[in-house]
């Protein structure tokens, strides 16, 4: 039997943790990755790199069960296309990271100054509001059991809240990053800049789509 027909006998939430778990395993080895960037080691990029891709395919492979699962009769006690959406989003956030991964092996992608640690600070941000969007999706089993009640429902509500005026955050990190970057572009081949640019973008859509999926989920909330 397989594990999303176990988790389904469970609990409907099953899946979506399941699947938020191995979709955050690859966001906190980007972080892991970020810290060899800055030491420079290509090896060891490349072995993360390697991980996180791998992490991916297996989120898929959930994703792709669930789509079976939803295919047939099973009885679940949320809107199953509200349940899909939300683990798409959560799907979405693996494919941004395995992308920033693979972009990060192909050239040394060094930046002048200090340019690199404001890198960091920034992915750090987005890395907080990911571990916050993956305790929101923790909590929907406590939901479940409470049969949606009033406290453990707002509870959740604040939460959701709280990731969405931090990716309001994100919004305002990303445009003076590129801005910081286009001032030292002297410093920088074209390539590097292109690629740059790409990175920070990507990195942004990490929070977006956190985001996205805990507004799946509020959804639910006004639902019952």
């Amino acid at each position: 039997m397989s594990v999303i027909s176990n988790l389904f006998g469970d609990s409907p939430f099953g899946i979506l943790k399941s699947h938020a778990d191995k979709v955050h395993e690859c966001v906190n080895l980007l972080s892991d990755l970020f810290r060899e960037l800055e030491l420079e080691k290509p090896d060891r990029i490349r072995d993360f790199a390697d991980r996180i891709m791998q992490l991916e395919t297996e989120a898929d492979q959930i994703q792709n069960e669930l789509h079976e699962r939803l295919a047939s009769r099973v009885m679940i006690p949320v809107n199953k296309a509200d349940l899909f959406t939300i683990v798409e989003n959560q799907d979405s956030i693996a494919d941004r990271a395995e992308e920033i991964a693979a972009i990060l092996t192909y050239r040394p992608m060094r930046l002048p100054g200090n340019l690199m640690t404001d890198v960091k600070i920034y992915f750090d941000q987005v890395h907080r509001n990911c571990k916050l969007a993956q305790g929101i999706t923790d909590k929907m089993d406590l939901l479940l059991e409470s049969s949606f009640g009033e406290r453990d429902s707002l509870t959740v509500s604040k939460l959701i809240t709280e990731l969405n005026l931090k990716e309001d955050k994100i919004k305002d990190q990303e445009i003076q990053l590129t801005r910081k970057l286009f001032s030292n572009e002297n410093s920088l081949s074209p390539i590097d800049l292109i690629l740059w640019m790409k990175l920070i973008g990507l990195i942004a859509d990490l929070s977006k789509f956190a985001d996205r999926m805990a507004a799946g989920i509020r959804l639910i909330l006004r639902n019952k």
